[in-house]
């Protein structure tokens, strides 16, 4: 029998390129600030985060070191952070190492184990969960629905 799931958080689209694309609203912090960021959803990315420029600037971030990275446009040193990662929405808070990077990027690492709506139509990126969760977290039941086999 096929269990139902409903769509739960969403987050919006950047449009700031042609064409838009998927982001995520985290909380990073370090030892002295903090920062709210909507790094761009990059599934091509293995690790957890990536800090862009502006964010480490913001932050005043001071690298720990630097890691040698294989990027589709080919190999470079990049500084690596300390930071903390939140997000209520998905019950997330833990501590990493980021790669400093060009723009925020948001990776496989941290949306595995969920399952995730992208709606290039609707422009958002949302969170799925279950029916009853769903319901739950809204206090009402959704029109959203779609069966999973």
């Amino acid at each position: 029998m096929p269990s139902q799931i409903g769509v739960g958080k969403c987050w919006a689209f950047n449009d700031d390129e042609e064409p838009p694309y998927p982001t995520i609203e985290l909380t990073v912090s370090s030892a002295h600030r903090k920062a709210t960021i909507s790094p761009k959803v990059d599934t091509g990315f293995n690790g957890s985060l990536a800090l862009g420029r502006e964010a480490v600037r913001k932050m005043r971030l001071t690298a720990k070191g630097t890691v040698l990275i294989k990027a589709a446009t080919g190999h470079s040193e990049v500084p690596v952070y300390a930071v903390k990662i939140s997000q209520p929405d998905l019950a997330l808070s833990f501590t990493t190492i980021a790669i400093g990077t060009e723009r925020s990027l948001a990776g496989r690492k941290l949306l595995e184990n969920r399952t995730w709506l992208l709606d290039c139509k609707g422009r958002r990126f949302c969170l799925m969960t279950p029916t009853s969760a769903a319901k739950k977290h809204t206090g009402r039941s959704r029109e959203e629905k779609y069966e999973q086999t």
